[in-house]
């Protein structure tokens, strides 16, 4: 019995197809870049965790992205900060001794103990970057130049394509057809390693209803 060519052809391109190559496969490391970022702007949140530096200090963050919103905790100084933006608003909740070391007299500090506070306008632009806004722009356009080679390593056990920058920060991206970025190690201005999880997930992101506004407390 003759097997019809059409049929050997078509099986033989279905083995191709499972056996094929990664669809990152010849592409350059900025080209690898921007398929991570494309892939998490389609994604629309992401938690990010990890450690970072700013300013000397060492800190940790721990925050749910989702759109313009977010929610969390960063860490900064040994100090806990819950972090919500909602709205295009910042709230902050912090014990006392963040407000004070940020230039409040004590006794006024002491007020905002376990209380949501509205961030004005000047301070929230020093949050954009912890948004998922914050780190499409990272990966589009990072601090240092991108190489145009990459090579291939593990992250959690999922196969990956590194791209690596001109002062040392290396990008690990999903080899797969959702080339997500799994983590960033940077080692440029505010050095440290964060992992990327939960792409697509939801979660009900919503302002606080008493929240204190320093404008109208300073009667602004």
């Amino acid at each position: 019995m003759r097997i019809p060519q059409l049929t050997v052809a078509a099986v033989a391109a279905l083995l191709l197809t499972a056996c094929g190559g990664s669809p990152l496969d010849g592409k350059t490391g900025p080209e690898v870049a921007d398929a991570a970022a494309d892939a998490l702007e389609e994604a629309g949140s992401v938690q990010v965790s990890g450690s970072i530096e700013q300013d000397g200090e060492e800190g940790e963050v721990d925050l749910f992205l989702q759109g313009e919103d977010a929610t969390g905790t960063l860490t900064m100084g040994g100090v806990d900060i819950e972090l919500l933006s909602v709205g295009g608003k910042v709230y902050l909740q912090a014990p006392p001794e963040f407000w004070s070391g940020s230039g409040l007299p004590e006794e006024f500090a002491a007020q905002f103990d376990g209380q949501w506070v509205v961030v004005p306008a000047e301070g929230a632009s020093e949050f954009e970057d912890f948004s998922l806004q914050g780190f499409i722009d990272e990966l589009r356009n990072p601090e240092s130049s991108v190489k145009d080679d990459v090579t291939t390593g593990e992250v959690d056990g999922k196969d990956v394509v590194v791209v690596e920058q001109e002062d040392g920060s290396t990008l690990s991206v999903a080899d797969d057809d959702d080339a997500y970025p799994l983590e960033i190690s940077n080692k440029g201005d505010n050095p440290g390693t964060l992992t990327f999880s939960r792409f697509g997930e939801e979660e009900d992101i919503t302002a606080p209803d008493d929240a204190l506004d320093l404008n109208e407390l300073a009667g602004s």
